[in-house]
């Protein structure tokens, strides 16, 4: 769940006040998650794109909140960061998109091991990042990695 808090107080000509709301927990309404989930992961307009391209790595990682880059970002052979294809999706009334691409290399790659999401083609603000669960990522060329993000906001 998303947490947002309203603050209020009257204050009037004379100088004295009155506290309407003091961090009061707000709602998320339904309709405006779904314009969070819209601006977040599934919007492909230039500028104030969401987060849906996926970038992959062979290095060792621990993701932190901190984190704006992928280190040793993959940019070759076929494992490049690229756009969600198919298109970023959520469904209306969810707390859930789906960001996801299959990546086919056309070269080795001995070990992929974490993945994360970005709004832009190059450079620009990582949005999430996370390390695969198990096994090896050995690729060789003509090898497919279908790599999903299911994200929640909240």
């Amino acid at each position: 769940m998303i947490h947002g808090y309203l603050s209020a107080k009257v204050i009037k000509a004379d100088g004295s006040t009155k506290q309407l709301a003091c961090m009061k927990h707000n709602l998320l309404t339904n309709n405006g998650r779904d314009v969070m989930h819209s601006n977040c992961y599934t919007n492909v307009t230039t500028g104030t794109r969401g987060f849906n391209y996926i970038a992959v790595t062979e290095s060792t990682i621990t993701p932190a909140a901190a984190d704006t880059t992928l280190a040793g970002e993959i940019t070759t052979n076929g494992l490049a960061r690229v756009p969600a294809s198919p298109a970023a999706s959520h469904t209306t009334g969810t707390n859930s998109s789906t960001v996801e691409v299959t990546m086919t290399a056309s070269g080795s790659f001995t070990d992929v091991k974490a993945s994360a999401t970005f709004n832009a083609a190059s450079g620009v603000t990582m949005g999430h990042i996370a390390n695969y669960a198990t096994g090896s990522g050995t690729l060789i060329s003509g090898d497919t990695l279908k790599t999903t993000w299911t994200l929640n906001l909240g």
